[in-house]
């Protein structure tokens, strides 16, 4: 009888009974949160040492857990606490969390004995959880960003995916997606969507559905999606091809990629620059000076090649727009370039070639709807190419009327929404009018019916009107600096030019290049190197959509 009461008197002056339940008959107490029984001998330090250790946000104070409320008085007076407050020991946790996801440390590096001797350095009191508990927060902190996410694409209007397979060195395949917008304020957003761990085979048909399965994932409609960006890849151009028919996607193949052929094909297929590549592990690069003087020439060729591909690129501004003009460019450079030795020379009319192949197709309007491309959509609807003075006047004129078309049916979807949600809202006011629909149907429409079918009319006709004169005001403006960023322009205009602005956001969103998505995959690759080849592929997903989405941490 002694013992129980003793026993109660320590549950009532000890906090650390608030984590953990008593057998009395066994001599266990059992831990509120994982479960585990412990020994019990009237003694509470082993029950404190397992909160500090395996749940150190519920972590107790032994000043506080092992004396009585005098002896609590006199030590805070002479000692200090013996451990962290939960709330410190909270912040400690999560910054150390956080530091390893934006740095891409292991989680192992909890469990190092350099790590654990350098944060007790840094503060004695705090108890280093385990790799297992870090492992834990790492996937809720996963699960809370992913919410925050998609509450975020909830608010977007349209998003367009950049999409790439990588292999990492436990040759685990991946698939990269990345997402991007317009936000409201007219800014560039980017994020990661997923590292998607591959187990079947890479077909196009798999590649559709598993982009289908991150959307969903992300609760991203179908029908938001305005593009899909991606490598000259077959399998990846015949996915598209399958997401273009199933949904409208539009594809858009990586310009980044596409220069990158255009280079190695041409240096390919010049047998004399060719021949200046190293062969062996141990062939030292001996150039004879007229080979140093074509190397010369071959730079400054390949010069703009560089400033291309490092501006497409970018992810924080406009750059499909720009893809035309900067085509253009570039063949006109490299027709240009007067070099001195033959195989430069072959090399450039090369080049040029290659560029007029490999975009072909860039000014050409869609075989299947006679529509214009995304990138003359997107050069169109940047106010620094408007006039699309690389195009015949012709072209211009059809590109401009595909936009009216464009526009004036993105006006009607808005109309008939905003018809949908009134007509939604009296129905569930006024139920009543069941009745008078059923008598309409019956003796057929009155007279004031009749007059609403007219103002309709009108006001289509008016839609219409108001349609044209907006998209003949905007082409007939002059073109802004193509130092200029369009996207301030259009967050200034968008007032004048409400139904284009909506197009905007649509089509300047669309990245030029599927470099977001490899990007992805320098932070997996670091993330999933030698020393973590064990981790699972879910794992690496997780870590790497953190790493990459730090912004909404």
């Amino acid at each position: 009888m002694a013992e129980n009461k003793y026993v109660n008197k320590r549950q009532k002056l000890s906090k650390v009974w608030d984590h953990y339940t008593l057998n009395k008959e066994e001599n266990k107490v059992q831990c509120l949160y994982c479960k585990i029984e412990l020994a019990y001998h009237n003694s509470t330090s082993s029950m404190i040492q397992h909160l500090n250790r395996r749940h150190p946000l519920h972590a107790v104070s032994p000043s506080i857990a092992e004396t009585s409320t005098s002896q609590r008085s006199m030590d805070s007076f002479v000692r200090p606490a013996q451990s962290c407050t939960v709330q410190e020991a909270a912040i400690f946790t999560e910054s150390i969390l956080n530091m390893l996801v934006t740095d891409m440390r292991p989680l192992s590096m909890v469990e190092d004995k350099g790590f654990r001797e350098m944060i007790s350095t840094f503060n004695p009191k705090y108890s280093l959880p385990s790799r297992t508990y870090f492992t834990q927060l790492m996937e809720k902190k996963h699960r809370d960003i992913t919410e925050k996410l998609k509450a975020v694409l909830k608010q977007t209007e349209c998003v367009a995916l950049t999409t790439d397979i990588w292999t990492s060195v436990a040759t685990e395949a991946y698939l990269g997606v990345t997402c991007h917008f317009l936000g409201e304020d007219w800014e560039m957003k980017s994020f990661s969507l997923t590292t998607m761990p591959l187990e079947e085979r890479h077909t196009a048909a798999n590649i559709a559905d598993w982009l289908e399965e991150t959307t969903a994932k992300f609760e991203i409609p179908l029908e938001k999606v305005k593009a899909v960006v991606h490598d000259n890849g077959a399998n990846v151009v015949a996915a598209a091809r399958i997401l273009r028919e199933r949904h409208g996607w539009a594809s858009v193949r990586c310009a980044g990629h596409t220069l990158n052929l255009v280079v190695q094909r041409t240096l390919k297929n010049n047998k004399t620059i060719a021949s200046f590549n190293p062969r062996g592990k141990h062939h030292y690069l001996d150039l004879k000076p007229e080979q140093w003087h074509i190397s010369e020439e071959l730079t400054r060729v390949l010069g703009p090649f560089e400033g291309a591909t490092e501006f497409l690129s970018g992810e924080k501004y406009v750059t499909l727009s720009a893809l035309p003009q900067l085509v253009q460019n570039l063949k006109k450079s490299t027709l240009t370039a007067e070099p001195e030795t033959a195989p430069v020379k072959a090399f450039q009319d090369s080049a040029a070639e290659q560029i007029t192949e490999r975009w072909e197709g860039l000014y050409e309007f869609l075989p299947e709807s006679g529509a214009p491309n995304p990138v003359l959509l997107a050069a169109a609807l940047d106010p620094r190419f408007r006039k699309l003075k690389f195009l015949p006047a012709v072209e211009v004129l059809k590109v401009q009327t595909s936009i009216q078309s464009m526009a004036l049916a993105a006006r009607k979807d808005s109309k008939q929404t905003h018809v949908t949600v009134e007509k939604a809202t009296a129905t569930t006011s006024a139920p009543h009018t069941k009745g008078r629909s059923h008598q309409k149907s019956i003796l057929g429409s009155s007279s004031s019916e009749d007059e609403d079918e007219g103002e309709d009319h009108d006001e289509d006709e008016q839609m219409s009107r108001a349609v044209q004169r907006e998209v003949l005001e905007y082409f007939g403006e002059q073109p802004i600096s193509k130092k200029e960023n369009p996207l301030p322009w259009w967050r200034i205009n968008q007032a004048r030019y409400p139904t284009l602005a909506q197009l905007a956001k649509s089509f300047l969103g669309i990245p030029a290049t599927s470099t977001p998505s490899e990007r992805l995959f320098s932070a997996a690759g670091n993330i999933a190197s030698k020393r973590r080849a064990s981790l699972s592929a879910e794992h690496v997903d997780m870590l790497t959509f953190l790493h990459c989405n730090y912004k909404l941490l």
